[in-house]
């Protein structure tokens, strides 16, 4: 199971700070929305700069045009460009074909879309490589415990053809959870750039995924 790491703020010199500190701890580097907004392709590039070691996923999430938009991350050193799953076909075959230009891959975010597995189903045949699924707002969860709530996350996982990163909020007593589930990875924010020590914090969820504790 992989560690994304997701740099969520539109902040570049405190992102490029951080990642300068966990990079040993992280199998990918996520430029977030927030911070490709205010930053633009510029993030996707400085990253790719320092840490060529690490695959950097541009987290555009592409509705519209497609092509155009991805060609600009995928030359500036993406291995990973997003787009919204609930985007048209066609716009997401455009952005495919981008990807395959540059020896890239595309991931799939599962937001506003009312059937999951169904649109996975579909998103992998127009050639998407990967499922970003947010677990926030998944179910009603409601007075679940933690455990019944990673069980029905499980349920959802076992329909879907792509590999699935999860993402939403997951901090170390979940990930001890979730690292037994058919996950491709798990995305990152705040648990390690908001922790007291994010150094600590990223070796913890490593030494977690990699079962030394």
């Amino acid at each position: 199971m992989k560690l994304q790491l997701a740099l969520d703020t539109p902040d570049l010199v405190h992102e490029l700070d951080l990642v300068g500190k966990v990079a040993p701890y992280v199998d990918l580097i996520e430029a977030g929305t927030p911070l490709l907004i205010r930053e633009g392709i510029r993030a996707v590039r400085e990253v790719r700069r320092r840490y060529r070691g690490r695959p950097v996923v541009a987290d555009i999430k592409v509705i519209d045009a497609g092509e155009p938009i991805a060609e600009l991350a995928f030359a500036a050193g993406a291995s990973v460009v997003t787009v919204l799953g609930c985007a048209s076909d066609e716009v997401i075959a455009r952005v495919v074909r981008s990807a395959n230009r540059y020896d890239g891959t595309v991931m799939a975010d599962s937001l506003s879309i009312l059937d999951i597995p169904k649109r996975a189903a579909e998103l992998a045949k127009l050639g998407v490589a990967s499922l970003c699924v947010n677990r926030r707002g998944l179910f009603n969860q409601a007075n679940l415990s933690r455990e019944a709530k990673v069980e029905q996350i499980a349920a959802l996982i076992r329909q879907i053809e792509l590999p699935v990163y999860l993402a939403g909020g997951i901090n170390h007593e979940e990930l001890m959870l979730l690292r037994d589930l058919p996950l491709a990875g798990v995305i990152i924010g705040a648990a390690i750039a908001e922790a007291p020590s994010p150094v600590e914090s990223a070796k913890r969820m490593r030494d977690i995924l990699e079962r030394r504790i």
